[in-house]
């Protein structure tokens, strides 16, 4: 529990955007009711929180509000898991990788209705229409251009090794 870290108590980090686990040394503890928030006016109901500092290498970072009696707590806004015992690391890390599967199976269904909007944009928009058609009239140039550059070269070195 946070409540019952101490000075030089170890806790671990996931930070979710790197996908990378550090372990931190606790530098100091508190414990105290909780701040009424006019926000969140049933926050008494969740009783006392614990904040804490963690050095990480050089860096000091302080959990505010964490649950005294819990384990575990989630910095969503941060990308941050912080937790007491390592078990509860490698149960967030399934987690979040089975949301991440979830959501890799949903994108092509989701490029799908993309390019459906997309092709719907460029029906309702007919500037941006001629604009992408033009675009794509250049691209095919360049393209054209590219293949008879390298037939007169070829061209060029038969002309050369004829004479």
């Amino acid at each position: 529990m946070f409540q019952g870290l101490t000075q030089g108590a170890i806790v671990s980090i996931l930070y979710r955007n790197e996908a990378r686990v550090v372990d931190g040394r606790v530098t100091s503890v508190s414990t105290h009711p909780q701040q009424f928030n006019p926000q969140q006016p049933m926050a008494f109901m969740n009783g006392p929180v614990t904040d804490i500092t963690v050095q990480v290498g050089n860096d000091t970072i302080p959990f505010k509000g964490l649950p005294a009696n819990g384990v575990s707590a989630d910095f969503a806004d941060k990308g941050i898991y912080l937790a007491t015992d390592p078990s509860s690391i490698r149960r967030e890390v399934g987690a979040f990788k089975s949301a991440l599967y979830q959501d890799l199976q949903s994108v092509p269904a989701k490029q799908k209705l993309y390019d459906a909007y997309e092709a719907l944009d460029l029906e309702l928009n007919p500037e941006r229409k001629k604009e992408q058609a033009q675009a794509q009239e250049i691209t095919q140039m360049r393209s054209e251009l590219a293949e008879m550059k390298q037939l007169l070269l070829a061209l060029q070195g038969q002309n050369k090794g004829g004479n």
